[in-house]
């Protein structure tokens, strides 16, 4: 089947990439012809420059992260063809090239000031008669109510075949707004195994903390502590602190997932940096505030992990290594959840067990 796939694959922000590099990588693996539709909308853009060199992120060593991204989209993903800037230049996909597409994973149906309400995330541009068209894992986050945007949404909603999302907020608020309930599904890093590729080492000096984050100064010397107390060295992981012994910012998801997978233990508040770590069974510090905790407590729940889970950096040298390490079997509580992920992609896509051989 000729599949397609709309979501953030061109920013400067490792889950975004990772995810949609997965769910390319399982639909092909069922033997489909997968592309991402090559939407960039010029707000986005403009946004994800000033975030990279003119916020509190900012750095020149950016201008190698993005070129590290940019060659492994190119490297690892097919692309519908050159980037396409204007909503209106979505219509010329609308000739049934596509058998289905889907629409995420991530927060695709989120409204900010980075990304007004764009119909192209709800496939406005092609016709549900010649497409079948589908959503996976997409999310609104916690901050926007799809409802209140219903004169939109709704009818954009209500051409779907199938939906489905990755946090309940959405989910609701989907049911409200089509009167089907929609299927609740996993993010689509659980479908690829990660552990099975080779990534590099970019640090090789010992034993280290990964810090995937930006902790306040009086959080950050708590890190500190905590990793002089276990002869570990600090790493920023694409992320500037004073605390590290040593900072990886110009790096691209490869080099990421090696500083994730080789750590002797993660800190972050970050939602795939987290997940990252459960993928390579890494000890974790996860510090998510509760009102951001949404799309993390179900899978952590299921994976009996919650406990891993706290507010803040604050308390972390109360802890010892051993305290934040689990068994690789604790996620085991997750496959029901990844099974019927994996359903609901050959329900929508189902396998070509010819081409997948």
């Amino acid at each position: 089947m000729r599949t397609g796939i709309i979501t953030f694959h061109n920013t400067p922000n490792f889950g975004a990439t990772l995810q949609c590099y997965a769910l390319s990588r399982y639909l092909e693996s069922l033997g489909h012809d997968v592309e991402i539709i090559n939407y960039m909308p010029v707000q986005a853009l403009k946004m994800y420059g000033k975030s990279q060199f003119l916020g509190r992120r900012r750095s020149a060593r950016n201008v190698g992260k993005i070129w590290r991204f940019r060659n492994y989209v190119h490297s690892n993903l097919k692309l519908s063809g050159p980037p396409v800037f204007d909503p209106k230049g979505l219509k010329q996909l609308d000739d049934g090239r596509y058998d289905v597409v889907f629409t995420g994973s991530d927060e695709v149906w989120k409204v900010d000031e980075i990304r007004p309400l764009d119909g192209s995330y709800y496939f406005d541009f092609l016709s549900p008669e010649k497409t079948r068209l589908c959503s996976f894992a997409a999310s609104a986050s916690t901050v926007t109510n799809l409802r209140d945007y219903s004169e939109k949404t709704g009818p954009w909603l209500n051409r779907f075949h199938d939906i489905a999302v990755r946090d309940p907020h959405t989910g609701e608020a989907v049911q409200d707004l089509t009167g089907k309930e929609p299927t609740l599904v996993c993010d689509p890093t659980f479908l690829w195994d990660f552990a099975a590729e080779e990534h590099p080492k970019p640090y090789t000096g010992g034993p280290y903390l990964a810090l995937y984050g930006w902790p306040n100064a009086q959080h950050s010397a708590e890190i500190r502590k905590f990793a002089d107390r276990h002869n570990l060295k600090v790493i920023g992981v694409g992320a500037r602190n004073k605390i590290c012994d040593e900072e990886f910012v110009a790096i691209g998801p490869q080099e990421w997932l090696g500083l994730i997978r080789n750590s002797s233990v993660v800190v972050t508040d970050f939602f795939h940096g987290i997940i990252f770590s459960l993928l390579f069974n890494r000890p974790l510090y996860a510090y998510v505030a509760p009102k951001k905790r949404m799309k993390l407590e179900r899978m952590m729940a299921l994976a009996g992990l919650t406990h891993l889970l706290h507010d803040t950096t604050a308390e972390i040298d109360n802890y010892s290594l051993e305290d934040l390490s689990y068994s690789p079997e604790t996620l085991k509580g997750m496959e029901p959840l990844i099974t019927g992920s994996k359903e609901f992609l050959m329900r929508n896509a189902p396998a070509d067990r010819e081409a997948a051989a």
